[in-house]
């Protein structure tokens, strides 16, 4: 068995292999008790050491580690800038999305400024599609063009639209449509007086969070993907006014409309690796039923034909092993037991994002998000 904290402590190594070695594994191994050890590598040890670090950051995924990210985004040394900005893709946050946009525009490395653009594809975001058809306008190199293009066709296919045609007519559209009561140039200050707001992050992560913890009450088996997003959306919906109406009281602000609606897509884009979890658990359970199915119906042709030349020869067949959940097998789960199996991993799925609560723990004010029910 790995010993994590053998390891960690290998991190204060003087021995710089021995350094690399631990990171690696530390980065294999994907366990979030290595993430303060890390971090502290990034901001101290060696240019190569730190490009390991902040890849093996990017294989743990957690979210903690976005700001020493974004940080490094601002490196003196072109390879932490490169490394941070692809891993930042591996992360859904409007904080890994305003960052990753600030590379694109004003990285001077090509290399880094495209890194940055097929993250934000990877990311898949529609938060970030003006800012990608705008610099798609620009004279810059082919290689960064090519980058900027395949960033836009991995938003519209995670998004569900045709092409980036028809991508940025919709979000064309939506903005024509803001700008009926709130000017372009208004809405571009409205989103970065967002943006800035310094713990809009933990809250959007701890209000979805919140919301999610309860969806396998209202889940089951049977609910395909479509379903499952429509009944997600619904959730997440159920109290987001009232989530605005909190942050507009922590900002001393009121919020437009189009306030309102990037408060409601950075929730959205939040929430996306649960439900990546929550779609891929429900493939997972439909195939294994499948499977049982499929077994079941299998094995009972084979008693069907053990039996019809038993009758033929009249002698009985030397008995086929039978497996002991053969039993089981022939009994489909009730709706229940089915019920029970979906909830029970849909609550490991939400206990891996606990974090996300906790976060805020210092933030009182958030719980019940301090808002008397009207």
């Amino acid at each position: 068995m790995v010993n994590i904290n053998k390891l960690i402590k290998q991190l204060s190594d003087d021995e710089k292999e021995k350094r690399e070695e631990a990171i690696l594994a530390l980065g294999d191994l994907r366990d979030e008790r290595a993430l303060e050890a890390l971090i502290k590598v990034v901001n101290q040890d060696t240019l190569e050491n730190r490009t390991y670090a902040i890849i093996a950051l990017a294989d743990i995924s957690d979210h903690r580690a976005i700001e020493t990210l974004v940080y490094c985004l601002m490196d003196n040394e072109v390879e932490i800038r490169l490394a941070a900005s692809r891993a930042l893709g591996k992360f859904s946050s409007p904080q890994a999305i305003s960052a990753l946009l600030v590379s694109l525009r004003k990285d001077p490395n090509v290399g880094v400024k495209s890194r940055a653009a097929l993250s934000l594809g990877a990311i898949g975001s529609e938060l970030a599609v003006e800012d990608l058809l705008s610099e798609s306008k620009v004279e810059h190199p082919a290689a960064l063009l090519y980058s900027i293009d395949s960033a836009l066709k991995m938003i519209a296919r995670n998004n569900g639209y045709a092409d980036v045609e028809a991508l940025a007519k919709s979000v064309h559209e939506k903005k024509m449509k803001h700008a009926e009561i709130t000017p372009e140039n208004v809405q571009l200050s409205e989103k970065e007086e967002l943006l800035e707001y310094p713990n809009l992050w933990p809250y959007i992560r701890k209000y979805v969070y919140d919301q999610l913890e309860g969806i396998q009450t209202v889940l089951s088996i049977e609910t395909d993907e479509v379903t499952a997003e429509s009944k997600i959306a619904e959730i997440l919906g159920e109290k987001f006014w009232r989530f605005v109406n909190f942050m507009e009281k922590k900002m001393n602000r009121t919020f437009s409309k189009y306030q309102s609606d990037l408060m409601w897509q950075m929730c959205w884009d939040t929430s996306k690796p649960i439900r990546a979890e929550i779609f891929g658990m429900i493939k997972d359970h439909k195939k294994e039923v499948e499977d049982i199915d499929r077994y079941r119906v299998w094995l009972e042709k084979v008693a069907e034909e053990k039996e019809a030349k038993e009758k033929i020869e009249g002698k009985p067949i030397i008995e086929i092993k039978e497996i002991k959940s053969f039993d089981d097998l022939k009994k489909p789960k009730t709706q229940a037991e089915e019920a029970r199996t979906i909830s029970g991993d849909l609550e490991s799925i939400m206990k891996k994002y606990s974090t996300w609560k906790k976060d805020a723990d210092d933030m009182k004010d958030l719980d019940d998000f301090g808002i008397e029910t009207e």
